[in-house]
């Protein structure tokens, strides 16, 4: 079991406060390293993995133009995913990643080119990360990046 995931369900539940994930690049694997923890159940309200255009647009509510403009692996879109689930689970948190896991570049963006990005209370955080490796390993680094930036956010 992931200490992070267990550090970050404890802290929440602690504070009565609730949990959403966005999943576009860590294609649920996040919300799984969550889940694995006993008690998730308290604070996780839902996830969508929203691995298309047209699922980031849907049930997201990240605008065309948006991604139009910034391109969908960008800080803009990792924000808007984040904002969207957190609108739509009514959470105090919520966590989005978006990103290139390989095993070439798209649309110009090289593999291992991801963003995160954690909004709550008072925080809209992002992190830009240059990941090197095949498709599971920028994914699994994608997963343990998100859990180490909201464990450093709620700890603060």
């Amino acid at each position: 079991m992931n200490t992070l995931s267990s550090t970050i369900v404890e802290s929440l539940k602690s504070k009565g406060e609730s949990l959403s994930v966005a999943e576009s690049i860590t294609g649920g694997a996040l919300t799984s390293e969550i889940v694995s923890v006993p008690g998730a159940s308290h604070i996780l309200k839902g996830s969508i993995v929203a691995y298309s255009v047209e699922i980031k647009m849907r049930e997201l509510s990240v605008p065309q133009e948006l991604i139009d403009r910034a391109g969908v692996v960008s800080e803009e879109v990792a924000l808007g995913m984040a904002d969207g689930i957190r609108a739509r689970m009514n959470t105090t948190w919520s966590i989005a990643s978006t990103g290139v896991a390989g095993p070439g570049p798209h649309q110009g963006i090289a593999a291992g080119t991801v963003w995160l990005a954690i909004v709550g209370p008072n925080t809209r955080e992002t992190v830009k990360l240059a990941l090197e490796g095949d498709r599971e390993t920028v994914r699994r680094g994608a997963v343990e990046s998100a859990l180490g930036v909201f464990a450093r956010i709620l700890s603060a």
